[in-house]
């Protein structure tokens, strides 16, 4: 028997939306378009994801490495913020908020550089994506070079008088 519609209740807060910002989405891997609306449906008001690597690939039943490999086509894409492990924004133009006028302060309140809707995005998504991969190949070549000095437990430890 199935309950009266009236007894439904959501698990959280209904969130308001206006997601005009995916008209901005570049042509991105399919996982990191998984990875975004999984993102989209954790978020908190305002678009704060609280979520680690881990999480995110037991949500998706993905391997961490693919949930590793996706985020930077997210981040590309200005689509997402990294602020600290486990913690992410999603932009103003794709996050959720209380109400519609916070919607609004929050993209107006964004910088002109950051914006989806200003500029080519998906000629900023592959020059900010290729600035990635110019980067990780610079840190391999100085791993490979051996200028990187590896850090281990006993480095970071001090002796104790």
């Amino acid at each position: 028997m199935m309950p009266a519609a009236e007894e439904w209740v959501p698990r959280r807060n209904v969130l308001w939306g206006s997601f005009n910002g995916l008209a901005y989405v570049p042509r991105l891997p399919p996982t990191a378009y998984a990875l975004l609306l999984h993102m989209m449906t954790e978020q908190e008001p305002g678009g704060l994801v609280a979520a680690t690597h881990e999480e995110f690939a037991a949500g998706l039943a993905m391997e961490r490495g693919m949930i590793s490999r996706a985020m930077p086509h997210l981040v590309a894409a200005r689509l997402v913020t990294v602020i600290r492990r486990g913690r992410f924004q999603l932009h103003p133009m794709i996050a959720a908020f209380n109400d519609p006028r916070e919607q609004q302060r929050a993209i107006k309140a964004t910088p002109d550089d950051l914006r989806l809707d200003l500029g080519d995005f998906e000629d900023e998504y592959e020059r900010r994506f290729q600035l990635h991969l110019d980067e990780k190949a610079r840190k391999a070549e100085a791993r490979a070079k051996g200028n990187v000095t590896p850090i281990d437990r006993r480095s970071r430890l001090k002796p104790v008088d």
